[in-house]
């Protein structure tokens, strides 16, 4: 009982952790066309934001992984956390030198803090308790991300979008540049201070205890399981394009044929599209229990894949709602994909941890390559990349996760 009760605190300290990084990461919805506008850039140039904020899951996954190893979690979870903070602190300092490319350097430095966090807080939830109950228990908790990624963008949009520091009033006062951005990362910046004495409390001095293991090179072990690799390239596909139509709603929402909204109203209702991602992981959380995991990604996969269709045909109320709805089954991919894929390491945790984070770096590859595409052929069309990418995961879950299967890949 004693031992339950422990995980349970430790659960809970760690979905507040979730929730504020869920938050960080949807502001850069908002951010996006606010920094388009004000440094008058295209599509391409302002998906820059979002290549930089994962290009560092690529660079730093590894790094982090072997970080978390030889430390444990919980020093691994305190230094994401200070490195967090360190972000948020430069980013009001971004916003007071009016730069585009300090605000992409901050941003990095944000975004390495969030990987550590990834890397090590994964691995740590999936270790509270059964292996038979791993994917759901990260479903759960994960929904705290999606709590964060619902209550950031509609708080992000009236602060960022305010009547106080609107887009157009920033365009016309070279005196203020970048303005806007002070709150949201000043509040953020608290809130995560916060978070980390709390997690000081919680294990004070103490590390989770991790099983023994010699050390792994991260590409022997992909090389020697071909399953980790698709499940990286599975993670590569979800975050691309979860990650891009969260990118692309304000503008896409704004467009006249779409809803015609202007870019503080677009902003609320990304708040929907990351609300139905947290609907949709509570009721993973359940469902996992009762469906096999991977039926349940294929079917999800593939609505998606036709909701995102829909969108791309259609206008009006139709194209909207069938755009945020993805939402609800982009909820409960990613972790499933981790949990399947890294169940079997046993002492690799954490490297196979690591190595599946370097998929994160879809999130840069594909907001770019939608960014590019949105400038060739408009920001409707360019939707056609996601659903190449829920293609990929559909196929990946029905032939590669399928349990009768399974052994072919390990």
């Amino acid at each position: 009982m004693h031992l339950e009760r422990e995980n349970f605190l430790k659960l809970t300290a760690l979905s507040a952790i979730y929730l504020v990084w869920g938050a960080i990461a949807s502001l850069n919805d908002l951010l996006i066309p606010y920094i388009k506008s004000e440094f008058e850039l295209n599509f391409t140039q302002a998906m820059r934001i979002q290549l930089v904020f994962y290009a560092a899951y690529f660079f730093l996954s590894l790094p982090c992984g072997l970080i978390t190893r030889r430390y444990g979690y919980r020093n691994g979870i305190l230094t994401g956390l200070s490195w967090a903070i360190g972000g948020c602190l430069l980013m009001l300092l971004a916003s007071r030198a009016g730069s585009f490319h300090f605000i992409l350097g901050a941003l990095f430095v944000l975004a390495s803090g969030i990987t550590m966090l990834q890397v090590s807080a994964n691995p740590y939830v999936t270790s509270l308790g059964p292996d038979k109950t791993a994917s759901s228990r990260l479903t759960l908790v994960q929904s705290f991300h999606s709590l964060g990624t619902t209550i950031g963008p509609y708080f992000g949009a009236i602060l960022i979008f305010s009547t106080v520091f609107s887009v157009e009033i920033l365009a016309g006062d070279p005196d203020i540049p970048a303005r806007a951005i002070i709150k949201p990362y000043a509040i953020l910046a608290m809130v995560l201070v916060v978070m980390a004495w709390l997690f000081m409390r919680l294990e004070p001095g103490r590390t989770v205890a991790q099983k023994p293991g010699g050390k792994v090179n991260i590409f022997v072990l992909i090389g020697s399981n071909p399953r980790l690799l698709l499940g990286m390239l599975g993670i590569f596909f979800y975050v691309g394009a979860e990650i891009s139509i969260g990118s692309f709603l304000v503008n896409y929402l704004s467009e006249p044929n779409i809803a015609g909204l202007d870019h503080k109203a677009a902003g609320k209702f990304v708040a929907v599209y990351w609300g139905f991602a947290l609907l949709g992981r509570f009721a993973g959380a359940l469902i996992l229990r009762l469906i096999s995991p991977s039926l349940l990604l294929t079917w999800y996969a593939i609505i998606a894949a036709t909701l995102v269709t829909i969108s791309i045909n259609s206008e009006g109320v139709l194209a909207m709602w069938s755009v945020l709805l993805v939402g609800f089954f982009n909820s409960i991919m990613f972790p499933t994909i981790f949990a399947l894929t890294i169940k079997d390491f046993e002492h690799e945790k954490q490297s196979a941890s690591g190595a599946l984070c370097l998929g994160i770096v879809g999130g840069a590859v594909i907001t770019q390559l939608q960014g590019m595409l949105a400038d060739q052929v408009g920001v409707q069309m360019a939707f056609i990349l996601p659903v190449f990418c829920y293609t990929y995961i559909a196929i990946y879950a029905f032939l590669v996760l399928r349990p009768n299967r399974s052994r072919s890949f390990n």
